[in-house]
């Protein structure tokens, strides 16, 4: 099955773990392909943090309470086979605009899974979240906040280096194609969503992965070969090479992140990541930026691990690589709905045009985990989650393993904006198979 990384942004830390695994070091964790699942058994959570809220650290169960439940009917060498259902009431609580749309949808079958295997490559469909990038906070091109997409493809899920003489400098790597259909998008409907990542290692202490994600096609728009060539060929651009408004194949992004690990024991991480949201000379232009710094550390029996972060989600802000002005990230001429799936966004979960800096650990002592990031920055006039001006956040929870099967724990996530406060906190139960 696919490693599961750890990250703030999806709350799996403790199903990735296990209740009596060490914490993976930083290399280990960024060497993963970002597939999430979490552990096989039942979760029941009460309340928990309406679609206003940026889930940087996400509920266990997403929305106002509900159940999810996940079981491995088959992982062998050959074959995958599992079932996930689920039921989440997500609603909307904003009292002022910008306002978020709560997903349409309340029943799921996140985490489900069915693969056939092949020499460390797989062919599968799936419900999967996916977290490509080395963040803390969130991804910028595709990050698990967003509701997990259908899709069909191919992935090496394992890091490992090819025996071909010409790819041996590849180190360990892994990939990802997947070819899926975005659901909340009114006109055009049931846009396609095209996914492709390789992330390798050259180095023992450097990892660098290549991203990039295509919304294309979708009701009343062309989806022939030629369509879709023009799109994989990067050629979107309106009033180039005979792109029109009508034969324009869609909205993509594309980037490089990068984790560079040193110390003793590899304990401290250098990382960071860059999106283009726009097309100049073939290469990705209108950067979005992320840029971190973490380490693990062990104290008197208490393993930590700590990061600060800073997220420029203002397209060309950071590099200067954009006389456009703000309002482009996450957001297309030809997808009013923009970068999203289920009207949750796809991307960084505090959307386009944000200033974020946090500061987050992670720890456990014995039995208790301890999970936190707080966040401040400053939101644009064309924010597309928070109200203009300052912005201050804090996500946290903390759970208990009560036995080998058994979790119980609490979440609270604060956000405050110019227009007003935002505050929830979720209860929930695990049991494991």
């Amino acid at each position: 099955m696919p490693a599961r990384p750890m990250r703030i942004s999806n709350l799996l830390l403790i199903g990735t773990l296990g209740m009596a695994s060490p914490l993976p070091t930083l290399a280990q964790r960024a060497a993963d392909l970002a597939v999430t699942a979490p552990p096989d058994g039942i979760t029941v959570a009460a309340e928990g943090p309406s679609v206003d809220v940026p889930w940087i650290v996400s509920p266990e169960v997403r929305g106002h309470g509900g159940v999810q439940v996940l079981r491995t009917v088959h992982d062998e060498p050959h074959f995958l086979l599992r079932v996930g259902a689920g039921y989440a009431a997500v609603r909307s609580t904003g009292a002022v605009p910008p306002l978020q749309p709560p997903p349409a949808r309340r029943w799921n079958i996140e985490g489900s899974a069915l693969a056939l295997r092949h020499e460390g490559g797989e062919l599968y469909a799936s419900m999967e979240r996916r977290n490509w990038g080395p963040g803390w906070t969130g991804s910028l091109i595709l990050d698990g906040a967003a509701q997990p997409v259908a899709a069909l493809g191919w992935r090496r899920p394992k890091p490992q280096p090819s025996d071909h003489a010409w790819l041996r400098w590849l180190g360990p790597w892994t990939a990802d194609v997947f070819f899926g259909r975005l659901f909340g998008h009114v006109d055009p409907r049931q846009p396609a969503l095209i996914g492709m990542r390789l992330q390798l290692q050259p180095f023992d202490n450097l990892q660098f992965g290549l991203s990039r994600a295509l919304q294309w096609g979708g009701s009343g728009r062309q989806e022939n070969l030629p369509s879709l060539l023009r799109g994989l060929a990067g050629w979107d651009n309106t009033g180039t090479r005979g792109i029109t408004s009508e034969n324009q194949p869609g909205n993509q992004l594309a980037g490089y992140d990068w984790r560079l690990a040193f110390g003793p024991q590899r304990q401290w991480g250098f990382y960071g990541q860059a999106i283009g949201e726009d097309e100049n000379g073939y290469l990705p232009s209108a950067l979005i930026a992320q840029l971190g710094f973490d380490s693990r550390i062990v104290v008197q029996g208490v393993e930590c691990t700590g990061f600060v972060e800073w997220n420029d989600l203002v397209a060309g802000h950071a590099y200067g690589s954009s006389r456009r002005p703000p309002g482009i990230t996450y957001t297309s001429s030809v997808y009013p709905q923009g970068y999203t799936h289920d009207r949750m966004p796809l991307g960084h979960p505090a959307g386009g045009d944000v200033q974020l800096a946090s500061a987050g650990l992670i720890a456990r002592a014995g039995r208790l985990h301890l999970k936190g990031v707080a966040s401040r920055g400053k939101a644009l006039p064309s924010a597309q989650r928070f109200a203009p001006g300052t912005i201050t956040g804090f996500n946290g929870s903390l759970a208990f393993d009560i036995d080998a099967r058994q979790q119980v724990g609490a979440a609270l996530w604060w956000w405050r904006d110019a227009a007003e406060l935002q505050r929830a906190g979720q209860l929930w139960w695990r049991w494991l198979w």
